[in-house]
């Protein structure tokens, strides 16, 4: 890959982080050669959501050990912002399809019972063999996945869990979730079809993913805590993924994210 190309590519991602509190890591696969560049990429930040992709990881290996859920008695009083409030109580759910909701819709009920029914040493062993030493993992008082992670490491996970070999229930799930805003706001259509989920904490925004071209995959992460607006974060992350797109001369065409709520 020309000197110019990786020139203008860290350049994109130094921009980005202009503002305090931001960091971002990208590596570029394409038929020229390979590319990695960042900044403040092995800075820690609070991980939120992305720590369930480290639980589905955990968890798919037992699927077929564990059984069906009432989805009454997922919930509990506080559960107010989950797609599981739209079902019948009545209803039961399969252990791969709350695995399925926990990544497609960041559902926190789901999310819960994953972590109960896989156990803190499961996951700890989990994040132990991916190899991801600035990332870090805790239970809160509510059965929740907490921690710290870095933007390299981010990468290193949805490489992970994006191995459909592996994982095919958490490739199919990242495939499939919610469509929205951040990293997808440079790779749209007509020339991507995008598979998406984003969330967002009081002050934080991170989006990670898998975008796969017509000459070459980009796999690009961005980390960020105390923003002052989210959304004008959220598109700058946009933003930066399509400059670096058109630096990198790929053309998009679908993109895998995990993005990351609490």
């Amino acid at each position: 890959m020309q000197k110019n190309v990786r020139s203008n590519a860290q350049e994109i991602l130094t921009a980005f982080a202009a503002d305090e509190g931001r960091s971002a890591y990208a590596v570029a696969e394409t038929q020229v050669g390979l590319w990695s560049g960042g900044i403040y990429e092995d800075t820690p930040r609070p991980a939120a959501s992305l720590l369930k992709l480290v639980v589905a990881m955990a968890l798919e290996p037992l699927i077929q050990r564990l059984e069906q859920q009432r989805v009454s008695d997922l919930l509990t009083a506080t559960d107010i912002s989950t797609v599981l409030r739209s079902f019948d109580p009545d209803r039961l759910l399969s252990p791969a399809e709350m695995l399925r909701l926990m990544l497609s819709a960041s559902d926190g009920p789901c999310t819960r019972w994953a972590v109960s029914a896989t156990g803190i040493d499961r996951i700890r062993k989990t994040l132990a063999e991916i190899d991801v030493g600035q990332t870090e993992i805790v239970i809160d008082e509510h059965g929740m996945p907490m921690g710290i992670t870095t933007a390299r490491n981010a990468i290193q996970l949805i490489r992970a869990v994006t191995d459909n070999q592996f994982f095919p229930i958490g490739a199919f799930s990242l495939q499939h979730s919610i469509r929205n805003s951040r990293i997808p706001l440079g790779a749209t259509s007509p020339d991507v079809e995008i598979a998406h989920k984003t969330g967002t904490l009081t002050g934080v925004a991170h989006d990670v993913a898998r975008i796969q071209c017509a000459n070459g995959t980009l796999w690009i992460a961005f980390l960020s805590n105390n923003q002052h607006d989210t959304l004008v974060t959220s598109y700058e992350m946009g933003c930066c993924t399509r400059a670096l797109l058109v630096a990198l001369g790929l053309e998009a065409r679908t993109t895998v994210s995990a993005d990351v709520d609490n």
